[in-house]
């Protein structure tokens, strides 16, 4: 046996990985020609198209080493198999080691184009890595298959869908200029922190664009994943969404990323079976226009804050259940189909400074669910609500303000039932309304502003008992 075949043979590394070693001379690419490829160091594989299936779902190419760095450009590499379903095998991975770079390249037709798990400081950059393993949808716009479904709570769902990116168990990975369209999931983190996803192209995918389990302190900033949708009958997101975060997905920030027309924006679930909610998560400036169901969503978790982003002619712009302590802030919903803001279930929240014109609703706070949670505490101030069938409506909700909001061009202006008789109604401005400025069985409306000519006039645009003493004229409010 030569030298080389009792080195690759006691390494495991193939010769093709060898020649692509700094101490092997002469080849100055490597060219794979079979699965489980081992590679370290500075590796250039040689341009072309590779067809190299990996069954065994070890990985075409594996970075053997820590430092490894594996330059894709002009290469096309490819499973062989044509039916997205069925895809399996993984184009690049490594486990256990540290730095790894992967740049450039086509990766397409696996389970995973990129996997690495393990180690510290991994960077993506530039690969188009669309057409990874992807499900055949049977739902249509007018009817949802039960079995399009997704499964969010399950880490085990993750490696059975597959994606073009896989980060698991990952410290200070980036990923950067990745394209990755047209497939089920973009990029995927499980239990990975610290990570930098920015500037990728992850548009057109029918699961998760960018999803994340129990994985915290990530940055993921100005991606593009709009369009991700799933089960487009209305009512129907079959847990689609362009950014997810589940299981424990704590302190991220999601910023001036695209993610409109989707079935949802951004996903927040801690809804049971998942076991840990995600909180303290920053959400800002992104824009979640025109999604079939909800912008964003947040389930059964807390400290989360919104702010500044934007859900024009979505269904809803923020559908929030069962949220505590959070703030919703200087967003901007225009034409939602159903409401700007619809809490369920939460308490202690502020929503504030923000712009919900044209909805049946604007903001809705409710507690309808028998057993559940009652809503309370919340702070609703400064907003502004217009051309919508109702601004503000407080049903089962205890112990809140309503303070400074402008209210203009609607059919009621704020409607509370008679759990809320003791809301704080203060310093809002009253300007047009078809029907009522208030309904409310008994409500306190001193302080605030009446587009009326005195006190009487205000009195008869109200329903119920309620004193607008002291009452005072709208131009004192500068309208």
């Amino acid at each position: 046996m030569s030298v080389w075949a009792l080195l690759a043979a006691s390494t495991g590394l193939t010769l093709s990985s060898l020649a692509g070693h700094p101490s092997a001379a002469g080849a100055p690419c490597v060219r794979p020609v079979r699965a489980a490829t081992q590679v370290q160091g500075e590796v250039r594989i040689c341009p072309g198209r590779y067809r190299i299936a990996d069954p065994s779902e070890r990985g075409v190419v594996i970075a053997a080493s820590s430092g490894t760095r594996i330059d894709l450009t002009g290469v096309t590499l490819e499973s062989g198999d044509s039916v997205p379903g069925r895809y399996t095998g993984i184009g690049i991975a490594s486990r256990g080691v540290d730095g790894v770079t992967v740049l450039g390249g086509t990766v397409r037709g696996y389970r995973f184009g990129v996997r690495l798990e393990g180690g510290h400081g991994h960077r993506i950059s530039g690969g188009d890595l669309s057409g990874s393993r992807a499900q055949p949808l049977r739902s249509s716009a007018q009817r949802a298959d039960s079995a399009d479904r997704l499964d969010p709570a399950r880490a085990e769902a993750i490696d059975r869908y597959g994606g073009a990116i896989l980060l698991r168990n990952t410290v200070g990975a980036s990923v950067t200029g990745v394209t990755a369209r047209g497939s089920q999931n973009g990029i995927g983190l499980v239990e990975a922190r610290d990570s930098y996803l920015a500037d990728n192209d992850l548009t057109g995918n029918t699961g998760w664009g960018i999803h994340l389990w129990h994985s915290s302190h990530n940055l993921i900033v100005r991606n593009q994943a709009e369009r991700t949708r799933r089960c487009p009958a209305p009512g129907s997101a079959c847990a689609g969404a362009a950014i997810l975060l589940r299981e424990a997905s704590d302190s991220n920030t999601i910023i001036d990323n695209d993610l409109t027309g989707s079935s949802t924006g951004v996903l927040l679930t801690g809804e049971p079976p998942v076991e840990h909610a995600s909180v303290g998560n920053l959400i800002i400036r992104n824009d979640a226009s025109l999604a079939l169901e909800s912008g964003f969503a947040a389930l059964f978790t807390w400290s989360v804050t919104f702010l500044e982003n934007r859900a024009d002619s979505a269904g809803a712009g923020f559908r929030l259940t069962r949220v505590s302590s959070s703030m919703v802030r200087g967003n901007t919903v225009i034409g939602a189909r159903e409401s700007g803001i619809t809490v369920a279930h939460g308490s202690d929240n502020t929503i504030e400074s923000n712009v919900l014109l044209g909805a049946r609703v604007g903001i809705r706070v409710i507690a309808s669910d028998t057993g559940a949670p009652a809503s309370r505490g919340f702070r609703i101030d400064d907003n502004v609500l217009g051309g919508l069938e109702q601004a503000i409506v407080l049903e089962g909700t205890t112990g809140s303000r309503i303070r400074g909001n402008l209210i203009d061009g609607v059919g009621s202006g704020l409607v509370i039932d008679a759990a809320g008789h003791g809301t704080e109604v203060t310093g809002n401005v009253f300007l047009r309304a078809t029907r009522w400025f208030i309904d409310a069985p008994d409500l306190v409306a001193g302080g605030n502003y009446w587009a009326t000519t005195d006190a009487s006039a205000a009195a008869t645009r109200v329903h119920g008992r309620i004193s607008v003493l002291p009452w005072k004229p709208a131009r004192a409010a500068g309208y």
